[in-house]
Formats: C-alpha cells, structure tokens, sequence
C-alpha cells in the first residue's frame, strides 16, 4: 500500500511547480534521525511525501482523528521581489493563510521564499530584505519557519546550498509533526480499547483505528513497528474468542453468522481490499477477518525480508483458525475448513518461493517441511471425504459435497492469471481420482524431500509409510515394499520395537504379494522370534517359515537368512586335553546360544567355521622375554588382542535391537584389533600397524542394504576347517552346542562364523567377536640375558642365561659362545649346574638339576648344554666383572654415572648374533678442588658414594707424574687419617695432601694421579681404583686484604656513617714469571651486599701494579654501612686489565675469559670475554686475607625523645 504524507502549498502555485520535481527527487535522498516520544528508540527513516494545492477542504474536521486523510505539514512559497509588493500584496496573503491554519489550531507551517541572486546588482542594498520583513512580522519567535532558497532552477553553490538547507528543515519540522500527530492519534486508540468492555464498543471499528497507524509506520518504511500492530490485534482479537463464555460481547455474534466462503489467504497483494471492505462494512466472517490479518502480517515479513518467518507462522495460524472455529461453534459444510487449510497452505508456501532467494532456503525449510505435509494429510482427508482414494468409488453425496466444495472456494478473477495457484491445484485434485492422485504423490515427495534436507529423517519415513500403505491401494506392493524398508530399518535402529514389529508385518504382506521368498522369509524368521507380538501371531509367523523352508527345498532353491536375532551366541569356549594345543591333541569348542522362537527348531546340520591364518615364527621372537619375567611363557605368535568398548548413556537408545531387547551384536564390547607387519627379504622391517577386519560393520551406510536384521547382507564364509553336526534340537531359551576336533596341522585357528540349516534354508551368523581362537604353534628356541639385579662395576656380578627349547629337541652339546667388549669379563660359576622347567607348567613345579660343561679361550665363554627335550626352560647364571676406568684420562668427569657393554652370543639355536646391551652403573665417583692459604697449595680429593652397597677405602695415594724437568721432585704432604673409610650413597670421603710452594717454582702445571684399594664390604677381594686429573695456573700471584677503618673521631663504626675501606694488593710471585714491563695494570672491583654496605663513589678502579715481588698498592675508598651489628667485610675482586683486541682479531686465549665456577679450565663454549678490557684470574692466583672478617657497627641514631609517664 502506498502512502505518503499530504503538504499543503499555498501561495504562487506556479512557483512551486517549477520547483516540484527538484523537491521531490531531493527529500529521501537521505535519511535522517527520527526521535520518538516515550523513551522509544530512534530511528533512521526515509522522509516522502505528497505535495497537494491548499483547499479548505483538506483540514481536518472536528473529531476527525485519521492519519492519512489529513495533511501533516502546510507551505507558503514566494517569490516576492522587493518590500514594496510585500506590503501591497504578498503580507495580506501570508496573513490570510496563518489566520485559516490558527482557526484548526495547526502549528505546522513553513515559509519559503524564492530569491534571485542577481536581482541587487544594480541596485543599491536596501535597509532591509522581503525575508526580513517576513520573519519580523510572522516568524518573530520561530526563525526557522522562515527560509529562502537562491536560484533554484541554477546549479551554483549558493543554491546547492540553500537547497540542503530547506530540505534538512523540511525533514525535522515534518517530524516534528509526525510526533505531534501520532501522540494524539496514539492517545485516542489508547482510549477506544480501554472502552473494549463497553456494550457498544466494536472490534472491527477498532481494528481500523489502529490499522491506520500500521499505515502510517508502513507509510515510514517503519514496518517493524507495522508488524507489532497487527499483532497487538491478533492477540485481542484471540482473547476475545477465549473469553467468549463471559458474554457481553455483542459485536462477536457478527463473526459467528455462518461461512458461505473458504477461499484461503491470498498473498499476492500488500492490501485485499476486498476483505477490509467486508471488515469495513461490519459483515466479514472469521475467516474473512482471519485472512486479510494473517496476509497484512505476511506483507510485513516479506518487506521485512523474512519469509523463515512466514513459514513459522503459518502452522500456528491455522491450528488457532480452526481451534476458533471449533469454540465460535461455526457450521462449515464437511471438507470446507481442509478446502481452506490446503489452500492458505500452499499460498504461503508460494509466496516464500516467489519473494525468497537461494541464501534463504536452509532458514525457512525447517518450518515449510512442516507445511508440505499439513497440506498432504489435508488434501488425504479431502480424498477419504470425497471418495477419492485408489480402493473407493465414489457415490452421489461425494459428488455433490465436491460441488459445494468447489461453490465455495470463490473465484476472483485476479486469481485466474496466477499459474498453478492453490485454487486451481485444489479444484482439479478433486475433479478426478487420477488428478488427486497426482496431487497427492507430488506433495508427499515435496514433503519427504524437505524432511530430509534439513535431517529429519524419521518424518520422511513415516510420510514414506502413508506412501507405502496408498501404493498398496493401488496394487503396486514393490514400492510400497521400499517405503516399509526404510521405516523398519529406522525403527529398529531407533529401537521402536513395537513400531517396527508392525511396520514388519505390513512389510512381509508385500514380499508375499511380489512372491519374494528370500525376504519373506526373513521377515517371517523375525517376526517369529519377536515376544513383542502376540502367541498366535508368533505361531502363524513360524508355521509360514516352515512352509517357506519346505517349498525351498522341492523347488531346489536355497535361501540364507541371518541368525540373528533370532539365535544369537552368548559365548564360545574352548577347551584342549594340554595346556597348550599340539598336533595330535583333541580340542573341545562349546557354544553357548540363545533362541527366541517360541517352538523347538530341528535343524538338519550345524556347521562351525573355523579360519586357519599359518604364521611364520620371526626373528623378534627369538629373544623378547622381559628381565623381570623369570620363567615366563611367551608364545611365538599371540592371538588377536581386543579392545575393551564402553558404551555411553546418550546412545543407548540407538543400541536397542527392534524387539525391545538390547542390540548388544549391533555394537560389541569389543573391537577385533590385530596387529600386522611386512618383512623384507633381506629380513628387515617394510612396515607394521594394526587392522580391524570388522570395520565394514561400523563404517557403513545405514540405508545402503537391504537386510532388515543386521544392515548387511547375509555371507556365507567358506573356512579351512568346518566341524558339523546333524539333527540338533535346540529349545527356546538357553542352548549349549558342542563340537570336536583333532589337531592335525599348526597355525591360528578362529571361530568365524556358525551355519544352522533348516531343509533349503541356512541361518548364517555373522562374524563372531570378540573371536575365539586357539594356536597350534611352531616355536623356535629362544636365548636371552637377563640381571638379577641393578649391575655394578668394579666387582662381580650374577646374569642369568634363559634358554627356552620350544618344540625342537636340544641335541647333546649344544654351544653357547658369549664376547663380550673390553672391560666386561664373564665367568661361569664354580657350581655348574642348570634347572630345568617345563614351558606349560605352573612356577610351583619343583625344578631338575642339569650339568652343563663350560670353556674360556681369549676372553670368550662358551657353554655346553646336555640334550634338553622340546618345550622345556633351561635357566643358569654366569659372572660379570666390569672395570671402573679411569674418567680423568677417559674424560668423562663429572657426566657418566654409568658404563654400558654389550654382550652377543653365537649359537645354532638362534640366528644371526643377537647382542644384549648392559647397564653397569659406577659405586662411586672422585672429584678433586684445590685450596690456597697464601702462597701455600691443598689437593683435596673427595669420594663421593653412589650405591647403597657400602665399600671399604684404603691405601689412597696422590702421585705427582709427567714433570719436565726429571731432577725437581715435589713432595706431598697428607693432612688425613690413613684408616680405612666407609662409602655408600650419600656418604662422602674426604682426602687432603699439601704442596710445598719452594718446590712449585717454575711448574706451570702438575699432573697427578690419585688411587686407592676397594671392596665391597664383608669381602677380601681388593681392587685397585684410580683417578686422574690436572693442576693448571695454581700459583698465587697478588694478595689482596681489606679492612673497614673507623671514622676520624669515632671509637666505632655506625650505621649511616661514612666509613674508610682500605684495600691493600700484594704481589707474591717474581716479575720473571708473567711477563717484562715493569708494572701490570690491575682492575678492582668492590662487590658489597646492597642490604648491608653502600659503596660512595667510585666502586671500581684501575691501579699500575708494580711485578716486583713483595710490593704493595694501597687504594683508599668509601663505604656505609646501612645496618647495625657484625657485618662482613665488602668483598673486592681482582682482575688483568687490559686494551680490547681489534675486531679483526678472531682468537681469544684461555686467559681472557671467565672461568665458570668449580672449573679450573674453560670449555671451548665458554671463551667468550668476561668483561670488555677486564681479564678474570684462575683459581687460586689471587688470595684474599680478608675472608671471614667482620665489622662491628653501631645502630644509627634516630635521634628522638622516648618520654615515659609513671603514675
């Protein structure tokens, strides 16, 4: 509906028709704030509007309140050149025109004056303008209802910009007058519906009062703010309706007058004018009235552009419309609300269509699926009224309510030009039985298709079973067939038992009509066994799967029909006459089985499939027994493992099997995971991973078979080994199947899979899992090296030696060659004796003794076994002695706790030379520090315990080796105890030896070689142990001593006080031995904790230390102490200044770096500069003689008075 608000113009009406168009084309270019009363929000709306000549005619009359009859704003425009004609004419004109607006008290007005720019040229500027005398004699208070517009037919910037201003002001003033108006108008509606409750109040008056103002926000381009009108009066009028039982509602008798027309919606125009004249005249009906809201409503949302919005609508409308009708008590001939509901269905189902795009198809589909089968059961009820269906005739009364039908749907011609409209689709799906059956299938694919476009699967299933029931009207049972499929599957695995106990008996009625015996079978098998049906209909069911079993058999056809559910396998057990099954043996395999027939089954033969897999033994199977399985019987080809599945609470519904019963065969408890490898020919690994030969069970499709049990189809295996039984009875409930075979040949044999046959007819399991499985072996013998206990070096210890027979016989003499790598010695024991066990045998069995021989040749054991029968253990132990090496020479000090050897052995049991790798782990370590007490040097060796073990120490020795000159001797003075020491984890031991600095002259370094004898305690073997390691830059070169002085004046020092820090340097060592300048210079720096001490000044400094020996550099600085009491001495470190080396220069020597702490050498990460031009000294080259030195001092004085009051 197209509505734009009414300005009036006044004045030169030529002047403004010049003008008009610009104006026009100008107003909604952009839009602009609306600013709504009552806190509501603003809004941006798009200002149009309707330019109207001034009549009397056109102002409101009194008690006229409507919105679109009225103008809404009022024009004067002139062109009035100069004052002189303002006041002859243009004044008198301008004064009439307010005088007629003040009489309807209208405030709403605007003047507009057109100017010429060019007009004052030749003219002198008058004293004062036509637009200023307008605004003094009109517009004194309101300036802005006065405004000029230059040139505007010219495009200059004065008049671009006189335009934007009168359009800007046009816009607010006209809102301005929007909110004036709709305050009133909004007022007085409020004021009608308060009055609902009154006798002579009416709804349709009513209904257009607010309409109007739907028109008006429409008329905006507001049409949220439409919609919520249209609502608001849904809602009251469906109040109305609920509380017709209180009365006095006089006006609602006229909508229950009876309905002589059912047309629908009709959607294809914003207004039906037809329906709001009839609600206009006071004569529509509930529908009439129904109809027209509902399409306003449509109008709206697909303005809106919201059709998922109309969908969702719809459903809800027309449930409410009958339900009004139902309490309004209306009388409808038979089939006209169906006629009315089919209709105004597929109306909106139309227009979303038509006024919808492709990006909106996935938002309205979930609500038009919906629609599609309303209209389909409306159109079905039509049909059975009509006597349409496939099975009826119909008679003269159908065909005369046809009529009637027809009579009342109405025909306008606008609908005729509408191809394929409601009307017309339901006028001929009821002029014939092949039209609605047309029809009819068209709307049911329309609303299977939607159904599954947007996932509901089960709806188009039980569309799919209506199809299914009206194919069987027409004797077309194969399609009805495939719709029955579907819902059985979906019920059975939605687990619907009784749903799809009666979805398969509709099922089997169609496979006996298309005389398909293999499915009717299996439908007869299920329904049999089905305790959701009745005694009788289980007996009938059985009887026809004898007799279909029995008619197999003479046509000589077979059929294979799964087992389950109908017997299903509870557990399989096998049991051998041995632990393990050998050739010749008997093995026993027991079934377990459930029947849920309700008559004893005589079956002509059961047959067990068996699968035989033949594994080839391995190399890694050789050796794989672990340390600490002593004994342990390890096959050479496990079986399958499995994997343990939980099953969750959410899906539990989808495991129930279609009898109500838990489909404990559709999801196991276990997945058959095996593991699988590829060897190369030349022996190595191609690739290995695990498989699960049941996955196709799991990763299928749910509607890609055609079985109705399993999902699958029925497959028959054919196995290496079949064990049969014949004539076996097996009982409704619980039965026990048992079978027998003897081993005639090796390799992994699965139960797969268990056949019972019935005349021509054969149930098949599937696959049975978790599978059972026994092994009849070839195992190789097998030799493996295991300790008996964390391995120590340096002393002896036990490896015990497996060697597991398999099933070969060991012949006399068998050998045993053990090399071993340098440093591991193995020896056998002096009591050569073996105990033999049985591989299948419990550990309580008491073992026998076996004499074994051995030999020793250049360092290689070698050992050999008397003849040794198959599947028998031999288990004997060997001694192993690894050497403690020196780390010092091995470079391996402080990192390696732990040596490994590697131990292979020769045989003609195994293949190849398998190696074995040992871990001996060390009893202790050594580590050496040297200290300096000026120019005197300590050695201080400590021995730190690693094993709980305890060891006794005793002989250490230091030596002193590699001197240059062969005649200098330098004697060691010990400082310890020569007693024996104990050592074990956590315990240390502690060795000091003196150097003498007379005997140091000259050496710049000292190897030494420390050593000592060891045994374990409680033993008398002893074992010579050593150590090396080297003494680099060990000389002292300068003494350094610092003391803190008192202030001058002061007895002691005090906190908060400048103290005196005296520090004195001292060379020791002659100028000869660092080099030939005179004097060095030496870089002090003082490192005092900031908590105690605060250096004033400089803190570091550079002083020229002379190189003869004995001279001595004072440096004087200053210091603070911060607390009170005995604190330590500042600590000042020495180091060589020196100039940086040009970047050129790569090369840094060792003296030139930081030594990191405990290290006496750096590491080659480690020479990188410890500070630009400052060069640290080793360890032990500078002395400081201030170590451990305190300072007393004093609390600093606060200096406040401590007042004390006593009573």
């Amino acid at each position: 509906m197209e509505n734009k608000p009414f300005i009036t113009c006044e004045g030169d009406q030529n002047l403004f028709s010049s003008i008009h168009g610009d104006l026009v084309q100008r107003l909604p270019l952009e839009p602009v704030e609306w600013r709504r009363s009552y806190g509501r929000p603003p809004r941006m709306v798009q200002v149009e509007a309707n330019f109207v000549p001034f009549t009397d005619e056109m102002l409101p009359k009194e008690g006229d309140m409507s919105l679109l009859r009225q103008p809404f704003f009022h024009m004067f425009w002139t062109d009035c050149p100069d004052v002189d004609v303002y006041k002859i004419q243009t004044k008198d004109e301008i004064t009439l025109w307010l005088q007629k607006l003040r009489i309807y008290n209208i405030q709403d007005w605007m003047i507009v004056l057109v100017a010429n720019s060019d007009a004052k040229k030749n003219k002198l500027l008058p004293r004062t303008t036509v637009i200023d005398k307008i605004k003094s004699d009109f517009c004194s208070k309101q300036a802005d209802r006065c405004l000029v517009i230059y040139d505007p037919l010219i495009d200059s910037p004065k008049s671009l910009e006189s335009w934007v201003a009168l359009v800007q002001r046009l816009k607010q003033l006209l809102l301005v007058s929007f909110n004036r108006n709709l305050g009133q108008f909004e007022d007085n509606m409020r004021a009608q519906r308060e009055r609902r409750t009154e006798v002579d109040w009416n709804f349709c008056r009513y209904f257009l009062v607010q309409e109007e103002l739907a028109f008006v926000f429409e008329m905006l381009k507001q049409y949220e703010d439409a919609l919520v009108q249209y609502d608001e009066l849904d809602a009251l009028f469906t109040q109305f309706v609920l509380n017709i039982q209180a009365g006095g509602l006089a006006w609602l008798g006229s909508f229950s007058r009876p309905c002589t027309c059912w047309d629908g919606l009709y959607l294809w125009q914003p207004v039906n004018y037809d329906k709001r004249d009839l609600i206009q005249e006071n004569t529509a009906t509930l529908l009439d009235l129904r109809n027209y809201l509902f399409s306003r409503q449509c109008a709206l949302l697909f303005f809106l552009q919201r059709p998922w919005e109309v969908a969702q609508r719809t459903l809800p409308f027309v449930h409410n419309v009958i339900r009004e009708l139902e309490i309004l008590e209306l009388t409808l001939p038979s089939g006209a609300v169906a006629c009315w509901a089919f209709m105004s269905c597929l109306e909106v189902l139309q227009m979303i269509e038509r006024c919808s795009d492709s990006s909106q198809v996935e938002a309205y589909s979930p609500y038009t699926a919906s629609i599609w089968a309303y209209a389909r059961e409306k159109l079905h009820e039509l049909g059975v009224m009509c006597g349409l269906m496939p099975d009826m005739t119909p008679s003269s009364e159908q065909l005369h309510m046809v009529v009637d039908l027809l009579a009342g749907m109405g025909q306008k011609p606008e609908k005729e030009s509408i191809p394929n409209s409601p009307d017309k689709k339901l006028r001929e799906a009821l002029s014939s039985k092949a039209a609605f059956q047309k029809h009819y299938l068209e709307l049911s694919e329309l609303a299977m298709g939607t159904y599954k476009h947007i996932g509901r699967i089960r709806s188009a299933r039980r569309i799919g079973k209506d199809l299914a029931a009206f194919y069987m009207m027409l004797g077309d049972a194969r399609k009805a067939e495939s719709f029955l499929s579907d819902a059985l599957k979906m019920y059975q695995r939605e687990g619907w038992g009784l749903l799809a106990a009666n979805t398969c008996k509709d099922l089997a009625f169609c496979q006996k009509e298309l005389n398909n015996m293999q499915k009717y079978a299996e439908s007869c098998s299920l329904l049999a066994s089905n305790d959701l049906l009745s005694p009788a209909d289980r007996t009938h069911f059985y009887n026809e799967l004898v007799s279909v079993c029995s008619k197999s058999s003479a046509d000589d056809s077979s059929i294979l029909l799964h087992m389950e559910p109908m017997m299903t396998i509870t557990d399989v057990c096998i049991n051998s006459e041995k632990r393990r099954p050998i050739l010749g043996s008997t093995v026993h395999i027991t079934l377990h089985m459930q029947s849920s027939f309700s008559e004893d089954m005589v079956f002509d033969k059961v047959t067990l499939v068996l699968q035989r897999d033949v594994r080839e033994p391995s190399v890694a199977s050789q050796s794989e027994e672990k340390p600490g399985e002593h004994g342990a019987d390890r096959l050479l080809s496990e079986p399958p493992r499995f994997h343990k599945r939980s099953v969750s609470a959410g899906c539990m519904s989808s495991l129930r099997g279609w009898n109500g019963q838990t489909a404990s065969n559709q999801i196991p408890s276990y997945l058959n995971v095996q593991a699988e490898c590829q060897v190369k020919p030349d022996g190595s690994l191609n690739w290995s991973g695990i498989n699960c030969p049941s996955a196709s069970q799991f990763l299928r499709r749910q509607d890609s078979s055609h079985s109705l049990v399993k999902g699958q189809e029925v497959v028959r295996e054919e196995g290496d080994l079949n064990l049969e039984i014949a004539n076996i009875q097996l009982k409704p409930g619980d039965n026990k199947v048992c079978f027998s075979t003897t081993v005639a040949s090796r390799g992994l044999f699965t139960v797969r899979q268990l056949v019972l046959r019935l005349s021509s007819a054969e149930f098949v399991s599937s696959r049975i899992w978790p599978p059972a499985s026994y092994e009849v072996a070839s195992q190789n013998p097998t030799v493996t090296l295991s300790p008996l206990q964390d391995l120590l070096a340096g002393i002896p210890q036990q490896i015990q030696v497996t060697v597991c027979t398999g099933d070969h016989v060991l012949p006399q003499d068998t050998t045993i060659v053990f090399s071993t790598t340098p440093q591991l010695t193995l020896k056998p024991p002096q009591d050569r004796h073996a105990q033999v066990t049985k591989q299948d045998t419990a550990d309580s069995e008491p073992p026998a003794d076996l004499e074994y021989q051995t030999s020793e040749e250049g360092g290689v054991l070698t050992l050999k076994l008397p003849a040794v029968e198959a599947y028998h253990r031999v288990q004997l132990t060997v001694w192993a002695t690894a050497d403690i090496p020196d780390q010092g020479r091995a470079g391996q000090e402080g990192d390696s706790t732990s040596v490994e050897h590697r131990v292979s052995f020769k045989s003609p049991l195994v293949k190849d030379e398998p190696e074995t790798t040992l871990v001996f782990h060390y009893p202790f370590l050594a580590t050496n520090q040297l200290h300096t007490a000026g120019d005197s040097k300590f050695v201080h060796v400590e021995v730190v315990g690693l094993s709980t073990a305890k060891f006794d120490l005793q002989d250490p020795d230091l030596a002193i080796s590699d001197l240059q000159d062969s005649d200098t001797a330098v004697s060691l003075t010990p400082l310890h105890q020569n007693s024996p020491m104990v050592v074990y984890r956590d315990q240390t031991v502690s060795y000091l030896w003196q150097l003498h600095p007379e005997e140091l002259q000259g050496l710049p370094q000292l190897s030494c070689r420390f050593s000592m004898q060891y045994c374990l305690q409680g033993s008398q073997q002893h074992t010579h142990y050593s150590y090396s390691f080297t003494l680099n830059n060990f000389k002292t070169l300068y003494q350094v001593e610092t003391s803190v002085e008192t202030p001058t004046g002061s007895e002691k020092c005090q906190a908060g006080v400048l103290c005196p820090l005296r520090l004195l340097i001292t060379t020791t060592s002659p100028a000869g031995d660092r080099q030939d300048t005179d004097t060095v210079p030496l870089m002090y720096e003082v490192l005092a904790d900031n908590t105690m001490w605060a250096v004033c000044g400089k803190s570091s400094g550079v002083v020229s230390m002379p190189t003869a020996a004995m001279t001595t550099k004072e440096v004087l600085l200053e210091v603070m102490p911060l607390i009170g009491g005995y604190l330590p001495v500042p600590v000042v470190q020495l180091s060589q200044y020196q100039e940086l080396p040009s970047p050129d220069h790569k090369e840094l020597s060792p003296d030139c770096v930081k030594p990191s702490p405990g290290n006496d050498e750096p590491s080659p990460d480690e020479l990188v500069p410890s500070h630009p031009g400052q060069v640290y000294f080793k360890h032990g080259q500078v002395y400081s003689c201030s170590q451990a030195r305190q300072v007393h001092v004093l609390p600093a004085n606060n200096g406040g008075n401590l007042v004390i009051t006593f009573q």
